[in-house]
C-alpha cells in the first residue's frame, strides 16, 4: 500500500458503529466520516482517521484512532489501530463540548509541535460584533450591544420597537427572547427554547415587570439586539443558514444556503425550537408568487466577506455558518455566526461538497506547515504536496 501524503486527523468522540449492509455487516462512521476518507484517498492520496481528543500519546507520537480497514474501501469495515501523529487536525467534537473547553488540552499539545488545528472554538456572539466593527463592516449586522440595565432596554424598544435578548454564549436558539412595545407602559416578551424548559413562552409584562425579568438576564451576559422586519413568505418568518468553506487554496467557497421558517409567531428559526428547513429553490418560487425575490447571490457575497475577516484574525478556521437576515426591505444583515454549523440541515450535494472543501483546506493547511518547517531547516525548496489536476 502506498504511504498517504498526508495524515488528517478527525478529533471528535464519535466512534463507528456497526452496519447492516448489502454488502455485509461492518463497523463504519457517519457517512460525513466516510465521505471525507473517500476524498483524501483519490485525490490526494491522504488519510483520514478519527481519534478521541483525550487518547493520544503526544510523548511517543502515537495515536490510537479508527481508519477504514482498506484506504481504498472507506465504504467497508473501519479498523482500530495505532497511527502517526497528525500532519493537520480537524476538531469536530460536539458544539456543547467544544464551548465547556473539551479540547483544550489537544489544542495546547497540537500548538507545541506547530501541528494546524481548524476548526477552532471561534468568539463568541459579542466578539463578533465587535470584530465587525473594528473591520468597519457594521452594516453587516444590525445594531448590537450589552445589555447593561432595565433602562437601557425600554429606551431601545422605544427606538426600534421590537428587541431580541440573548446570551452571549448561546446556541440553537436556546434562551433567546423576542420582546416587543405594545403601548401603553406594556411589552410582549417571547421565548421558544429555554435551558430550564423546552415548552415555548409567551407573556404580557408592566414596566416594572419587564425591569425585574431584565435584571435577572444582566447576571449572565447578554445582548441587546435591534430586532429585524424579516421577510415572510406565506406568512412565516424565514432566515437563511449560509454555510461556507475554505478550499484547497484556502479561499471561501459556498457550501450551500439553507432557507429556514420559523413556526407561526416563532421567536427563532432554529430546527430544534419548532422552525422548518424548506428547499432554496422552492422559497425562490414561492416569494415570487408574493413578488418577492430571494437576493442569493448578495447571501452568498456578504456571507463570504464576514468569513474573509474571520480568517484573517483567526487563520485557521475553516468551516463556518452564518444565520442571515433579509428584511422586508431587501437588506441582508448577519443575525450571527455558528462556528460549528449542524451538518444535519445540509442536502446530500452540499455534504458532499462540504467533503471535498475540508479535505481539501486539510490539505492547504499541511502543505503550509510543510513549508515553514523548510524555510525553518534552511531549505529553500517546498516539500509541499503536488497540485493533482483538478486542482488546476
Amino acid at each position: 500500500m502506498e504511504t498517504p501524503s498526508t495524515y488528517i486527523g478527525v478529533a471528535t468522540t464519535v466512534v463507528p458503529k456497526l452496519k447492516q449492509t448489502k454488502q455485509g455487516k461492518w463497523k463504519r462512521p457517519a457517512m460525513q466520516y466516510v465521505r471525507l476518507a473517500e476524498v483524501a484517498r483519490k485525490r490526494y492520496n491522504a488519510m483520514v482517521y478519527l481519534f478521541h481528543p483525550h487518547r493520544v500519546d503526544w510523548s511517543r507520537g502515537r495515536v490510537e484512532a479508527w481508519l477504514p480497514e482498506s484506504l481504498d474501501h472507506p465504504r467497508q469495515n473501519w479498523v482500530k489501530r495505532t497511527v502517526p501523529l497528525p500532519d493537520v487536525i480537524y476538531e469536530n467534537v460536539f458544539v456543547h463540548l467544544a464551548i465547556k473547553g473539551y479540547t483544550a488540552s489537544l489544542r495546547q499539545e497540537a500548538q507545541k509541535r506547530r501541528i494546524p488545528l481548524f476548526n477552532p472554538v471561534l468568539p463568541g456572539k459579542w466578539r463578533m460584533v465587535e470584530l465587525l466593527k473594528q473591520s468597519g463592516m457594521m452594516s453587516y449586522s444590525p445594531e448590537t450591544e450589552r445589555l447593561r440595565s432595565p433602562s437601557q432596554l425600554r429606551r431601545r424598544l422605544g427606538q426600534w420597537g421590537i428587541a431580541f435578548v440573548k446570551p452571549v454564549g448561546g446556541y440553537g436558539g436556546m434562551d433567546v427572547n423576542r420582546v416587543e412595545r405594545l403601548g401603553d407602559g406594556r411589552y410582549r416578551v417571547g421565548v421558544d427554547r429555554t435551558s430550564a424548559k423546552t415548552a415555548r413562552m409567551r407573556v404580557t409584562m408592566g414596566d416594572a415587570e419587564l425591569a425585574k425579568w431584565s435584571e435577572g438576564k444582566i447576571r449572565r451576559p447578554h445582548l441587546l439586539q435591534r430586532g429585524l422586519r424579516l421577510m415572510t413568505v406565506g406568512n412565516r418568518k424565514v432566515d437563511f443558514r449560509v454555510v461556507v468553506h475554505r478550499d484547497v487554496r484556502g479561499d471561501w467557497q459556498l457550501v450551500g444556503i439553507v432557507p429556514k421558517m420559523a413556526a407561526a409567531d416563532g421567536v427563532v428559526t432554529n430546527i430544534i425550537a419548532g422552525g422548518q428547513r424548506i428547499d432554496l429553490e422552492a422559497l425562490v418560487a414561492a416569494a415570487r408568487t408574493e413578488n418577492k425575490e430571494i437576493p442569493v447571490a448578495l447571501l452568498d457575497q456578504k456571507s463570504k466577506d464576514i468569513a474573509k475577516q474571520l480568517s484573517n484574525r483567526y487563520p485557521t478556521v475553516g468551516l463556518v455558518g452564518f444565520d442571515m437576515a433579509v428584511e422586508e426591505n431587501g437588506k441582508v444583515s448577519m443575525i450571527e455566526m455558528n462556528p460549528k454549523p449542524a451538518r444535519s440541515l445540509l442536502s446530500v450535494p452540499m455534504l458532499e461538497q462540504l467533503a471535498i472543501h475540508t479535505v481539501g483546506f486539510a490539505v492547504f493547511l499541511a502543505r503550509k506547515r510543510r513549508k515553514a518547517g523548510a524555510v525553518l531547516a534552511g531549505f529553500e525548496t517546498s516539500q509541499s504536496i503536488p497540485l493533482l489536476d483538478h486542482d488546476a
